[in-house]
């Protein structure tokens, strides 16, 4: 009987050790945030009391922390502007990032700006394998052009679009991103041309 009973604790200890000692299970690298996802996040960090470094503004404290800021285009819905300080050198550089969220015709948009100096910078937060990519003209505010690029990356039931570029007059750099299940045809390009009016 005590033959057993040591043979049973052997047995229950080896397991646990066994279970203790497993690799745990690879984790997919996390997707990056849409703007419903972020704005729930901050939800949530509010309900429970975490710092969270975006804060809502309005659009005209948009404009007033970013010159050449953009405006939500016309027939935006759910538009909502939001901020987040950063630690600017003397020179205001990098200034805060700025950003807007809306949804144009079904589909939801995260645009960002922010006072980056003479270096451009990709603000979007949209880190994938992109599919294609290509270089476009995109109209400043004044009119004239500024290059910009454009990314596509399609996975499975998911298209991603991404356009981004820097007004190298003004110091600014921009971001426009879009997530949704099919973008086939779909220019990215238009509705960044629209945000400058």
């Amino acid at each position: 009987m005590k033959k057993r009973l040591c043979m049973l604790l052997t047995i229950a200890m080896l397991l646990s050790l066994c279970a203790c000692a497993q690799a745990p299970a690879e984790q997919k690298p996390a997707e990056p945030e849409t703007a419903e996802e972020s704005a729930a996040a901050t939800e949530e960090a509010e309900r429970i009391g975490l710092a969270n470094p975006w804060r809502d503004i309005t659009e005209d404290e948009a404009r007033e922390l970013c010159i050449k800021s953009f405006s939500a285009p016309a027939g935006a819905e759910n538009v909502r502007w939001s901020a987040m300080d950063a630690a600017a050198d003397e020179s205001g550089v990098p200034g805060a990032l700025v950003q807007l969220s809306f949804d144009l015709e079904g589909l939801p948009f995260t645009a960002r700006e922010q006072i980056t100096g003479e270096e451009e910078a990709d603000l979007s937060g949209l880190y994938y394998d992109w599919t294609a990519q290509r270089e476009e003209k995109l109209k400043n505010a004044e009119g004239g052009e500024m290059t910009a690029q454009v990314f596509r990356h399609v996975g499975e039931g998911e298209y991603v679009d991404l356009c981004t570029w820097h007004d190298i007059e003004a110091g600014v750099s921009y971001s426009l991103g879009v997530i949704a299940e099919d973008l086939d045809g779909f220019d990215l390009l238009a509705v960044a041309g629209s945000l400058f009016g």
